[in-house]
This record gives C-alpha cells, sequence and structure tokens, in this order.
C-alpha cells in the first residue's frame, strides 16, 4: 500500500487485503461476516476521496496499527484503530465539502 500508494488500483487492492487480514484475524464471527461490507465502505470511501482532490496518505496511520498488532498490544491497536477510522472520517467530511463546493468546512 505504501509502496503502490491509495490512488492506483493496486494500492487500494493491497489496502483492503489489510483490512481484510485483520478482521480475519480477530476469529470474531460477526467482523469477519461484516467484511464485505467493511471493505465496500472503505473502497468507495478511499474512491471519493482522491476523486475530490482530498486525499491524505493514510499510511502512517496503517503503519500505527500493523505494529501495534505486531506487538501484540491490543489498547495500542485499538487506539490505532480508532485514530484510522476518525481520520477517515475527517477525510470524508472534507472531500464532501471539496466536492459540493464548500469551503472551509469545519471538521471536528
Amino acid at each position: 500500500m505504501a509502496r503502490l500508494g491509495l490512488d492506483s488500483e493496486a494500492g487500494r487492492a493491497a489496502d483492503q487485503s489489510f483490512h481484510a487480514t485483520i478482521l480475519e484475524a480477530t476469529g470474531n464471527e460477526l467482523l469477519v461476516s461484516l467484511s464485505a461490507s467493511i471493505a465496500a465502505a472503505v473502497r468507495w470511501t478511499t474512491f471519493f476521496k482522491y476523486r475530490a482532490g482530498a486525499p491524505r496518505d493514510p499510511v502512517v496511520e496503517h503503519q500505527a496499527l500493523f505494529e501495534a498488532i505486531a506487538r501484540s498490544d491490543g489498547p495500542g491497536a485499538r487506539a490505532a484503530t480508532e485514530t484510522l477510522v476518525e481520520l477517515a472520517r475527517q477525510d470524508t467530511e472534507r472531500a464532501m465539502a471539496l466536492s459540493a463546493g464548500i469551503e472551509n468546512m469545519s471538521v471536528k
């Protein structure tokens, strides 16, 4: 993902694989069953953000999550996940504002 970038199909596929692998590794049947829905949401919001011209490179946050998981640091992985989700929400709101032509939208 870092090498290919999310503006490429291959980079987006790597992102999808990252998320799917994490969901499968949880062993949580509910999360695994939601994997396709989560993948669709990630795929479309990423595509939308790049199309709107509001990309922010989320590799740093993905790396933090990966490293927390590799250390078996549950609280750290949770915090990294929460950061990743929150920044994705902010990025999507920013992209929506740009797409709608709204300038200086306040993002919480």
